[in-house]
């Protein structure tokens, strides 16, 4: 075995400058798929994150109209939820947490220059931005429920309503013409299911019934810990049948959208993505292969005399199929190491860059690393193979009659 390596490798220095560019081939198609793929999946876990609304069963329920006959009952029906009905359903028991969210879209929003902003004001309780998987920025609280109890006059902005109106935390705005304390503001997102979120000011629901006498414009509820989607959603319609007096099988008295599939198809094209950067990753270490695959038949072709000499000795088809081999995979596997290196390199720049946010951070998985050892060792076989066969096939006579 030391006596192989030994001439592999004076067959390498021999060739030495082929076996540089072979192995930059190689460590840059090495980068291409691991760099690649490390964007994928960055892209992958922010747009995930975006959509975690729809990914984590939570169900938003819209008090619409009935549209068929009950009970003596006619069609037509607006069925409103009050607070109390949200209170009763969180104790149904297949409820793990229920948050009634009340809206205003014409209400008078200035700054304390007397800027008018155009947004939302929203009542919600404290269970609204963990449900909707809303992030706060740095110094920023979430509504608390000494706020619910205490009526107080607090609010958490939309980022671009901030923004829009200079506004940062603990600054005050005016809603109709009532001071509230800025205690947070929220991290740009509405890439996912947001409702309009960055444009809106949040208050606590109990501050927002001191102004305007309203019912809830939806209700947000997620299932206790086992229950199926289709279920949860029947349970709901049967609670609020009971409740209200419509037909169970009335499917427009409360509107409860089903977004598991949409989140499902999201899911799918954003793994095809990551799949189509890792191939495009691929085909371009498949060109490092192929600079491997020229440099192997180069050599068989430069030393078809040599392998004649060694052939007409002694050596064994099997002895130089396995130089020619362990010449290309040496070449692959140094080019597989710089390239894993300068990867993390590369992913490690790319994280301090100020990225577009919905990029998301790149990321190198253990993952990422076996695919492209799987994919250049595949390829580096087959490289390798091809060249060194045809070699171990040549006999001594049509070797030695070849050119030197």
């Amino acid at each position: 075995m030391s006596s192989l390596l030994q001439q592999t490798w004076q067959t390498l220095m021999a060739h030495r400058m082929k076996s540089v560019l072979a192995i930059i081939a190689i460590a840059w198609g090495v980068i291409s798929v691991v760099v690649l793929i490390a964007l994928g999946e960055g892209f992958y876990r922010h747009q995930t994150q975006s959509f975690s609304f729809m990914i984590n069963n939570v169900q938003v329920v819209f008090p619409s109209s009935t549209s068929k006959p009950w009970q003596g009952l006619p069609s037509r029906r607006q069925i409103d939820i009050p607070q109390e009905k949200v209170d009763m359903i969180k104790q149904s028991g297949f409820v793990q947490q229920a948050s009634s969210v009340y809206a205003k879209w014409d209400a008078n929003i200035t700054n304390l220059k007397g800027q008018n902003l155009s947004s939302t004001v929203s009542g919600i309780d404290t269970s609204y931005f963990p449900l909707m998987q809303r992030k706060l920025q740095s110094g920023s609280r979430n509504l608390s429920p000494s706020d619910m109890d205490n009526h107080t006059r607090v609010a958490v902005l939309g980022d671009q309503i901030a923004q829009m109106g200079g506004i940062q935390i603990g600054d005050r705005l005016k809603v109709n013409g009532i001071p509230f304390l800025v205690i947070g503001i929220t991290v740009g997102e509405d890439t996912g299911i947001s409702f309009g979120d960055s444009r809106t000011v949040f208050i606590p629901q109990t501050t927002y019934r001191d102004l305007w006498d309203a019912k809830p414009w939806m209700v947000l509820m997620k299932p206790r810990e086992g229950m199926d989607a289709s279920s949860f959603r029947q349970n709901i319609v049967n609670f609020f049948a009971k409740q209200f007096h419509f037909d169970p099988s009335d499917k427009d008295a409360v509107e409860l959208p089903d977004f598991s599939e949409g989140a499902a198809v999201i899911s799918g094209i954003l793994r095809g993505i990551q799949i189509f950067l890792g191939a495009s990753g691929a085909m371009t270490m498949s060109v490092g292969a192929l600079g491997v695959a020229n440099i192997m038949f180069l050599s068989v072709t430069e030393r078809t005399r040599e392998i004649g000499v060694r052939l007409a000795i002694g050596a064994t088809q099997k002895s130089i199929l396995s130089q020619f081999i362990l010449e290309g995979l040496i070449l692959v596997a140094v080019g597989t190491a710089l390239g894993l290196m300068f990867s993390y390199a590369v992913v490690s720049v790319l994280s301090s860059m100020a990225l577009p946010e919905w990029i998301g951070l790149p990321v190198i998985t253990p993952d990422s690393i076996a695919w492209s050892l799987l994919v250049t060792l595949i390829l580096a076989l087959m490289a390798s193979y091809f060249p060194a066969r045809r070699a171990s096939r040549l006999t001594p006579v049509i070797a030695l009659s070849a050119r030197a």
